[in-house]
């Protein structure tokens, strides 16, 4: 049998059960119910060994290796910079590695894997203006199966809140600093109930705790302890200065200083392994504060307690100093450690008329310790002991006659060693006992994803978009400029007057749409950068149902402002015809504006810099729009071609200035010539050649707008697929 030291120094005989079936090996352990809505889900053991990471010349781990059973929890330790969430990144596939392998159940992390994982964040994010039920239940349609009906899944959703008990807070908003919401305590739960809902094997948290008061924090843990154990989950999170109640329901601790490993083992054994090294603690005090103290302290303390444990770790000179690792003290025969061993694994298939002979042979050859003991007159057994650094657990039981003919009756490999040493050995993988449906790559399809993202951002985008005060600005802006343009005559002197009219709603809401999209996708940046690192659903369908989901909202004011102001103006109102149409050219300048802000506000992600490259465009629009400045110097006018007013400005003007609805011209000192020559009217043409266009027909006009409105939209999309993908 081949074991690392590691393994002993774990405190517990659970890593030394080498059950023979299934059954045995769940024995004591709570399983998940196969009633509950998601079905039995497959326990998740996890090993990492020797895992290093580095940012250019500065290690932030440095041959780390841990191990961590279902119904366990984990607990990384250490002062801050010592590498705790950067482990946390390294687990869950978020950090590429330097060296050292994860094994899940004896398999190498893969994309496969990653989504058997859940990563809590320490930053509660969420969308503020969602209530918690409302989160939870979107949550759930996206990650949860598209084979699960809607009714098991709002199931599933009770039943999580129940496990949390969000009962009583789960029909109030998020909310944030501006809004009051869900307490502390209360968010962290929803976000640990957010990544429970795809019913994860494996839990990472980090700093679930932060934060929070001492009472909150105990609650908190105590929850996840019994969720741990009563649905077989492995949890691993990261914690600074946990309280002694809090410190004692942990089952494994993993101290970390300056990258490296200064403890891992039993939790309530670190006190006795720095009194061991000369540094016992002080009677009543808090264990997690002792040990933390210990390494921030000095240069020569940390090298200290790194060595002792490295030493605990690679030193095979004395079967005594193992059994002291081992916390079974003293010095004892090598027939009582193979005694004590065997009582430990309940091996049922040995003989039971041939009990082990008490006399053992036990050899060391170069790190290796050999016990061999004659179970009956052909087979013997032979444990081998490994000790070897970067190896914490390699087990087999193999008897004589199997190593002889190269078989093993049976092995249960949990070993973090390349494949290529594992096929050397004779090690391999347990077979899986569970089959996981991998066949897609996504939980739901496009169709699904598009539909609950749109509704979810129509909910989240409609108090930022149709506020009070939006509302208040549109209806006052719309009287004022109704009753400032009313009844404009049809007559060369108030020219300039209609034209303003026209102007002014253009870029007013080109203005309006561009500035507050700006501040859309950074507003949801980190809430899509979770969703996404968790493989919740497309980048496609979250940019498609962003655009359709906020069209109806970015078109209402535009709409109503039109609605009100136009009419009051009496041009052409008894022409539905004209009203519409020029209701549909301010319409689609106001979502051209708005694609242009998506890319802006994606591409620059800081709102200073994009609110300052957005003024320089806008104003540049205006300036080239057609109605400030009617005369352009030659080596300018290129500038015209890119401004978005100019084209929805000459559609509003060729759509009202037609023959059916004429200028008059002035009666004196025109300045058309059609009205110098004795013409009655002024030409429609001669209108918007003096207001600087470019003279393009309308359908023209009208295919450059959808031009930059779909040049603007994949641009938005380029940015996020290729320049925001989350890391």
């Amino acid at each position: 049998m081949i074991i690392s030291k590691d393994l002993f120094i774990f405190g517990e005989q659970d890593y030394l059960k080498l059950l023979r079936d299934s059954r045995k090996r769940d024995m004591g352990r709570p399983v998940t119910r196969p009633d509950g809505p998601t079905g039995k889900t497959r326990p998740m053991d996890l090993h990492f060994t020797g895992l290093s990471v580095s940012v250019g010349k500065r290690a932030l781990l440095n041959e780390v290796s841990g191990v961590v059973q279902p119904g366990e929890i984990l607990a990384v330790m250490g002062p801050s910079g010592s590498g705790k969430t950067t482990l946390l990144n390294a687990i869950s596939g978020r950090l590429p590695l330097e060296s050292g392998t994860i094994h899940l159940n004896g398999e190498l992390l893969n994309k496969k894997l990653r989504r058997k994982i859940c990563y809590v964040l320490q930053h509660d994010v969420f969308f503020p203006d969602l209530t918690l039920k409302q989160t939870l239940v979107y949550t759930a349609l996206l990650r949860l199966p598209e084979s699960m009906s809607y009714n098991d899944k709002m199931q599933h959703v009770n039943h999580i809140i129940e496990i949390l008990d969000l009962q009583r807070c789960q029909d109030t908003i998020i909310g944030d600093g501006l809004r009051r919401g869900l307490s502390g305590g209360e968010k962290k739960r929803a976000n640990i109930a957010c990544e429970l809902l795809t019913n994860p094997a494996l839990l990472l948290l980090d700093e679930p705790t932060s934060g929070l008061d001492s009472s909150t924090a105990h609650s908190l843990m105590t929850t996840l302890k019994n969720y741990a154990r009563q649905e077989n989950k492995t949890v691993v999170l990261t914690v600074h200065q946990p309280s002694s109640q809090i410190f004692y329901m942990f089952d494994r601790l993993l101290l970390l200083c300056n990258g490296q490993t200064a403890y891992f083992g039993d939790t309530k054994k670190v006190v006795d392994f720095f009194k061991h090294i000369g540094l016992p603690i002080e009677p009543h005090y808090n264990p997690a504060d002792f040990i933390l103290e210990q390494v921030k302290g000095t240069a020569e303390t940390q090298g200290r307690i790194i060595t002792a444990y490295r030493e605990t770790r690679s030193d095979p000179d004395l079967a005594e100093q193992l059994l002291m690792a081992v916390g079974v003290g003293g010095t004892t025969s090598t027939s009582t450690i193979y005694e004590n061993y065997l009582d430990g694994l309940h091996v049922s298939n040995l003989d039971p008329a041939q009990p082990p002979s008490p006399t053992a042979d036990y050899t060391c050859q170069g790190n290796e310790w050999h016990l061999t003991s004659p179970s009956s007159p052909t087979r013997s057994v032979e444990l081998r002991l490994t000790i070897e650094k970067g190896v914490p657990c390699v087990y087999n039981k193999i008897t004589k006659e199997e190593e002889d003919s190269g078989r093993s009756s049976w092995s249960d490999n949990q070993s973090h060693a390349s494949h290529s040493t594992q096929a050397s050995s004779g090690c391999h993988s347990s077979p899986a006992e569970f089959h996981w449906d991998e066949s897609t790559k996504w939980p739901t399809s496009f169709w699904t994803q598009f539909k609950v993202l749109s509704r979810r951002n129509f909910t989240v985008t409609r108090p930022r978009m149709l506020s009070r005060l939006n509302w208040i600005q549109t209806l006052g802006l719309g009287l004022m400029s109704g009753l400032l343009w009313f009844r404009v005559d049809r007559k060369e002197e108030t020219l300039t007057n209609i034209q303003g009219w026209m102007f002014f709603s253009t870029t007013y809401w080109m203005l309006f749409a561009l500035f507050g999209a700006l501040s859309s996708f950074p507003s949801e940046q980190e809430v899509i950068k979770k969703e996404r690192q968790s493989g919740a659903y497309r980048l496609s369908a979250y940019y498609m149902a962003k655009m359709v989901g906020e069209l109806p909202l970015i078109i209402t004011l535009p709409a109503v402002y039109h609605i009100i102001s136009y009419p009051m103006l009496a041009v052409d109102f008894f022409s539905p015809g004209t009203f519409v149409i020029q209701l549909g050219f301010l319409l689609l300048n106001t979502v051209v504006a708005q694609s242009a802000g998506l890319f802006i506000g994606a591409a620059c992600m800081d709102l200073e810099v994009s609110i300052t490259i957005s003024a320089l465009y806008t104003l540049a629009s205006q300036l080239f729009g057609g109605f400030l400045s009617t005369s352009i110097p030659a080596w300018m006018e290129w500038m015209r071609y890119f401004s978005l007013v100019h084209y929805a400005f000459q559609n509003m003007q060729i759509v009202e200035f037609n023959p059916n609805s004429p200028v008059r011209c002035a009666e004196k000192n025109s300045r058309f010539d059609a009205c110098v020559n004795g013409a009655d009217e002024i030409p429609p043409d001669a209108i918007l050649a003096a207001s600087g266009g470019t003279g393009f027909p309308l359908w023209a006009n009208t295919l450059l707008l959808l031009s930059f409105l779909f040049v603007f939209r994949v641009l938005g999309y380029m940015v996020l697929r290729y320049f925001r993908r989350p890391r």
